[in-house]
């Protein structure tokens, strides 16, 4: 998603270079990236916490202490892993700095190209990413300090293109920055899943464009060369609060009986380590039980994560929505995100199960990709409803729910992984507007960071 990120100052450091005198690699610099290359496909198969380092060693042909010798830690294995898929897209997009705004936003959708031709490190990546929302994940730190600075340079680019002319005034800067940031997660989360559902790059490329041509004086777009430099609050969401409140009832209801409370506890252990990174034992320990008597309820680990998933669509609000026989709109959409941000364990648990489910054999992954093809289906025909069959800059609305998926996916990881510099409400209604708007506003405003061109 971004260019080369070092890992935050209190993350240890990946071992020696193993570099020989006249600067070649030595045998140990080939043993490294035989271990960070496999542990890129454990990482993306099983997540951090479900990732074994013997099962590592075993296949690149060492002991385990010989990977020990060379990463201390699994904890420097992952951050060593996380350099070296930053480090590839550094290599090829990064090696100089953009131009113009216009030149940034090219940048980035040849990296969601590049990323697309590396499907292992991109799912390690989403595993890792939706795992470090996590506060406790080992990775919390790197992933947060590597969005703060991502969006950093992005809003630096936006407000060199305002400062020199080539962007117009009165954009928000930073909200757009994030806004970018989300769609390109989203995206991928969504690519990850099912690559044949959702043209990643051919939807970043249409989003890019559009809003270039929405945020340039002239109206120019991705490929078109940018003019000379010129010289020296949420929508009220109380309706919404009351039809989800039924979930939240049905929760309540139950909230004594065993079986709940194992679910309960189960969302809590899930959203601290993955599934495949939670042992039965820890969630019934949570629930206040012995592992039998939990077995009791549960006879599996795989049955209890579909009792939990059952449970997540009992409260979640547009699964309410469809089956109160409600038509959906926009307006439900952003309501949603300000219903999420107020159940923050719960929208954790699912943000790490859903990036986890991008790797093969995961229990839940049919159960995502049915979710993700629904919801699409359901934001397609809100958009269609009230915006027609071609929405404001030639998008289907097939494609506008695709993208407003992403930036409702894209925007929760950064409001996770940092609440206090995203606002994840905020967000979302910005580009719900975006997609619903014909006409070009006179400013933009921090609750508004983009505007379409006039049709």
């Amino acid at each position: 998603m971004s260019p080369r990120t070092p890992p935050p100052p209190s993350a240890p450091a990946s071992g020696r270079s193993g570099r020989g005198a006249r600067g070649g690699y030595t045998v140990g610099d080939a043993r490294r990236r035989s271990i960070i290359e496999v542990a890129v496909k454990h990482f993306a198969d099983r997540g951090y916490h479900a990732a074994s380092m013997a099962r590592i060693a075993e296949e690149v042909g060492i002991t385990q202490p010989g990977v020990l010798h060379h990463f201390r830690t699994k904890e420097q294995l992952m951050l060593a892993v996380l350099e070296h898929r930053d480090a590839l897209a550094s290599e090829r997009e990064f090696a100089r700095r953009p131009r113009s705004a216009v030149e940034a936003l090219r940048t980035l959708v040849r990296l969601v190209e590049f990323n697309g031709s590396q499907p292992g490190l991109l799912r390690m990546f989403t595993t890792l990413a939706g795992e470090a929302a996590d506060p406790g994940h080992p990775a919390h730190a790197y992933f947060t300090g590597r969005y703060a600075l991502v969006l950093g340079l992005i809003e630096e680019s936006l407000r060199g293109g305002s400062e020199s002319g080539e962007l117009r005034g009165g954009i928000d800067h930073g909200a757009l920055a994030k806004e970018i940031a989300a769609v390109m997660d989203g995206l991928q989360i969504q690519w990850c899943l099912r690559p044949d559902s959702v043209d990643m790059t051919g939807q970043f490329r249409q989003y890019a464009d559009r809003l270039i041509r929405s945020i340039t004086p002239d109206g120019r777009g991705l490929d078109e060369e940018p003019p000379a430099p010129a010289p020296d609050s949420p929508a009220p969401a109380a309706l919404w609060r009351e039809q989800a409140g039924t979930g939240r009832s049905a929760v309540e209801e139950r909230a004594g009986s065993r079986r709940a409370d194992i679910l309960l506890a189960a969302l809590e252990v899930f959203a601290e380590r993955g599934f495949r990174g939670a042992p039965l034992a820890a969630v019934a320990e949570r629930a206040g039980l012995s592992q039998q008597g939990l077995l009791h309820y549960f006879p599996s680990k795989e049955r209890l994560l579909v009792g939990m998933l059952d449970l997540r669509e009992r409260i979640d609000s547009l699964r309410i929505l469809a089956e109160g026989g409600t038509s959906p709109r926009l307006e439900h959409i952003v309501q949603l995100a300000e219903y999420n941000a107020t159940r923050p364990g719960v929208l954790q648990a699912f943000t790490v199960l859903a990036a986890e489910s991008v790797t093969e054999g995961h229990p839940a992954r049919a159960y995502f990709v049915e979710r993700y093809a629904r919801v699409r289906e359901l934001a397609g025909a809100a958009l269609r409803a009230e915006l027609g069959d071609t929405l404001p800059g030639g998008l289907t609305p097939a494609e506008g729910a695709a993208l407003l998926l992403a930036v409702q996916d894209g925007a929760q990881l950064q409001w996770l992984l940092d609440p206090a510099a995203v606002s994840l409400p905020a967000l979302v209604e910005a580009f719900a507007r975006l997609l619903g708007k014909r006409e070009r506003p006179r400013a933009v405003t921090g609750r508004d960071p983009v505007s379409p061109p006039p049709l």
